[in-house]
């Protein structure tokens, strides 16, 4: 649909002898071709490292809806605790609600090992820390302040936040 638009359109690019594509390694454009054109991608680039990852972002971009569900199925398939919390990321990046939903509910039971991890760390590095505090609530697990307890005002809560939270601790 992506290049079907552009070529049919009165755009610049229609009518030229060539279409840069900037945005997309040589070999991920490949495989997003090969696609294209037959349907199909070679196993060996699906077990390729990060292939999936860009490749995903390659379907999404260019709107080969197919590859990009296959996409998402295979990386659903490879969810592990140190990965998790990347693939969430590039869920919410391409658009990619089955990602997306096995990512979140591979994370419910495993919340605890998951904020561990270096990806978990990554992704929550930037101005995340109450977010990260509070799933530690949710996981039972504690952050690195060790488990201290913040006031109200230290966790950047209101008045009725606060209340409410006093009412969990009864």
């Amino acid at each position: 649909p992506y290049f079907e638009g552009l070529f049919s359109s009165s755009m610049r690019d229609a009518d030229s002898d060539g279409l840069p594509i900037a945005d997309v390694e040589p070999d991920v454009f490949e495989q997003l071709l090969s696609w294209i054109y037959t349907g199909e991608v070679t196993e060996a680039a699906l077990q390729a490292k990060d292939m999936l990852e860009h490749l995903i972002m390659a379907a999404n971009r260019y709107e080969c809806g197919g590859l990009k569900l296959l996409c998402e199925a295979k990386l659903c398939e490879g969810l592990t605790v140190e990965n998790v919390a990347t693939r969430l990321v590039l869920a919410e990046q391409a658009e990619a609600d089955q990602l997306m939903e096995c990512s979140l509910e591979f994370i419910k039971p495993n919340a605890a090992a998951v904020m561990g991890t270096a990806g978990w760390k990554h992704v929550m590095a930037e101005g995340a820390e109450l977010m990260n505090e509070v799933m530690a609530m949710l996981a039972g697990a504690t952050t690195g302040d060790k488990g201290k307890k913040r006031t109200a005002d230290e966790a950047g809560l209101s008045a009725q936040d606060a209340e409410v939270e006093e009412m969990r601790e009864w």
